[in-house]
């Protein structure tokens, strides 16, 4: 469940590489366009990894370079706006819903790797992600829009053939209102002169974070706040204004000293025509960084804008009257808002906002995490039976030492009856976890929101964050109803009972397994496939070409040789009909973490079998040890082995 995924991680587990970590990444998934565009002018968009400039239909324009990483490509958002032509609304500076017709509508979000495609989810293989300002996204993101990619290595070269939407999409700008010749945050303090002619592109949830840039592109400015209470040495801080680098070459550094102070200041040269002057001063217990960039022939043309860049100053005169405001927080607090769900929640700035993973709308600062999720309601459900339902599934995974009993409230939630839930659970018997849950339905939906940190953490006002949730969180129930349609809860299909049987043909066994415990990848004939449940984790490994002898002494080795795990049995057993080799492992006593490991070698047609399991203390329940044993008693090896 999506508030209980507890890992047990205290240290990476060796396998027969002895490389094996406890979680594996699943593979990248395939995209699919969901419905149908509308429009039927197809056009050509043509550009190359490295370069600053796009093609469409011929027609050339300035573009941020894509590039590669994590084996992932990634194209500036303006593939899809100015050249797909789809129409771009952002929320929260996080999220991005893209219309591209009336039939078809994909929302993403940076820090998310779901996308929906007309409410539906669809895996992207990597988060959009912010580069100096410009918004990058995974190159497979066009698909949604029934578009067709071919990449060409020897070229770098990237095409892309689609639909075109009948309007291009717009992007935020910041207004010269009448009188006002100076810009500036009032929360994090600092002012500087108006930068005519650009025109603000981007700005974080909190406004940490803001930028700006020309019609053309030819002209690049950001301003970062940094908190930074401890002072940084000049190299200190030329090293943070060095991690904001991309692909650049620092050709002049100095320190100078301007009325609002000294600072440090850095001169880079890009592979895509631009010159950038970076500049760094420590103030207010911040350190700001001020980013110019310029598409120049020679960086000496930086000079021409020295007298904006000057007229940066680490603080805010709220009596200047030609001073806008940008900031984002607002009697202290900062409001998020989410179109489509008609909701609005304040937070202190320290709060940051994004989606997790599950595509869960999600908030979140150092100490604790607030989720929110829609699902639809089933046929017959109840609030009542939706909560007794996650208080069952948690008591079967968390050992009752290790969390104390729920404690369920009758509340009123936008003007609804509710229940909030409240868990105190631990996995070391140190450090607990206080995780308050409320449960809403509405209509033909279940509407449910998780707070969620550290007991103990004095920087955290709990009971202000818990009354914003209860009182002060809005949600539009009739924009739900208009916006969504059918969003099934994955939960409601989880049977932790049911269980499916898993087959390694190349391999030549099989093994059961529950059917909700996820395994890296579908390839059942990898080296090694692993399994994954609420604290704990269960790999099954092949090595072909090896004997037995000398090869439980490895593994002992292997697994002790860093002082945190300690053998505590071996014997000598009989698994799938075979001779085997059980090892079990604990903690050496001066490890923090609790766990067990427990595997089986088989030696079978000159290879080695290894069935291995982990648990965590905190999960060592009686249902999942149950699940654990009848995996290892449901192993089995085929005939027709093709070893």
């Amino acid at each position: 469940m999506s508030n209980m995924r507890i890992i047990f991680n205290s240290k990476t587990f060796l396998s027969f590489l002895l490389v094996m970590a406890l979680a594996i990444a699943s593979a990248t998934a395939a995209f699919a366009a969901t419905g149908t565009a509308a429009a039927t002018a197809q056009v050509v968009i043509k550009l190359k990894l490295g370069s600053g400039q796009m093609t469409v239909d011929g027609v050339a324009s300035a573009v941020q370079p894509p590039f590669q990483k994590g084996g992932v490509t990634f194209i500036p958002l303006s593939v899809l706006t100015k050249g797909i032509g789809a129409q771009l609304q952002l929320a929260g500076n996080k999220k991005m819903t893209l219309t591209h017709s009336a039939s078809l509508k994909v929302v993403i979000a940076t820090g998310s790797k779901t996308a929906y495609v007309n409410g539906v989810q669809k895996s992207l293989p990597a988060a959009p992600v912010a580069v100096k300002g410009f918004m990058m996204v995974p190159l497979r993101v066009a698909e949604l829009f029934g578009a067709k990619i071919a990449f060409t290595a020897s070229t770098k070269e990237i095409v892309i053939k689609g639909p075109k939407a009948a309007a291009a999409g717009g992007k935020a700008g910041i207004d010269a209102d009448a009188g006002k010749s100076k810009i500036g945050d009032s929360y994090f303090q600092w002012s500087m002169n108006y930068p005519t002619g650009l025109a603000q592109n981007y700005q974080s949830g909190t406004g940490d974070f803001i930028s700006f840039q020309d019609v053309k592109k030819d002209y690049y400015l950001s301003v970062s706040v940094e908190d930074a209470e401890e002072p940084l040495d000049a190299k200190a801080q030329l090293d943070e204004l060095k991690s904001y680098m991309e692909d650049e070459t620092v050709i002049n550094v100095k320190e100078v000293t301007l009325p609002s102070g000294k600072l440090q200041t850095m001169v880079t040269k890009a592979s895509d025509g631009f010159y950038y002057e970076y500049r760094g001063i420590q103030a207010n217990d911040r350190f700001y960084i001020l980013m110019f960039g310029k598409k120049a022939k020679a960086a000496s043309e930086l000079a021409a804008n020295a007298a904006l860049l000057n007229s940066f100053a680490p603080q805010f005169d709220a009596k200047n009257g030609a001073l806008k405001d940008l900031s984002k927080v607002k009697d202290g607090v900062v409001t998020y808002t989410e179109e489509d769900y008609g909701l609005a929640i304040q937070l202190p700035p320290e709060w940051d906002n994004g989606y997790d993973d599950d595509g869960e709308i999600s908030y979140y600062n150092d100490d604790a995490s607030i989720t929110f999720d829609i699902t639809s309601l089933k046929s017959g459900d109840t609030l009542d039976a939706w909560v007794e339902r996650q208080k069952a599934a948690i008591d079967e995974v968390i050992a009752d030492k290790y969390k104390e009993p729920f404690v369920t409230t009758d509340i009123v939630w936008n003007g609804i009856p509710a229940k909030m839930v409240k868990l105190s659970f631990t996995q070391d018997g140190k450090s607990w976890i206080e995780d308050y849950r409320i449960f809403a339905i509405k209509g033909a939906y279940k509407y449910d929101t998780d707070l969620n940190f550290e007991r103990g953490e004095s920087e955290l006002n709990a009971a202000d964050i818990l009354d914003k949730l209860q009182n002060n969180m809005k949600v539009d129930f009739a924009r739900v109803e208009k916006t969504f349609g059918q969003v099934p809860d994955p939960e409601d299909d989880i049977d932790q009972h049911k269980t499916v049987v898993k087959t390694s043909k190349k391999n030549g066994y099989s093994i059961t397994v529950p059917e909700d415990w996820t395994y890296n990848g579908m390839n059942m004939d990898q080296e090694v496939v692993t399994f994954n449940g609420v604290g704990l984790n269960l790999l099954v490994g092949f090595e072909k070409g090896t004997a037995m002898q000398g090869y439980p002494e490895m593994m002992e080795k292997s697994y002790t040789s860093g002082g945190l795990w300690k053998l505590e049995s071996r014997t000598n057993e009989t698994l799938a009909g075979e001779a085997a080799v059980k090892m079990v492992l604990v903690p050496n006593l001066t490890s923090s973490g609790g766990g067990r490991i427990t595997l089986y070698l088989i030696e079978k047609n000159d290879s080695i079998y290894m069935i291995q399991a982990a648990m965590s203390d905190s999960n060592a329940t009686e249902f999942n040890l149950k699940q654990i044993d009848d995996a290892f008693k449901s192993f089995k090896f085929n005939s027709g082995i093709r070893v």
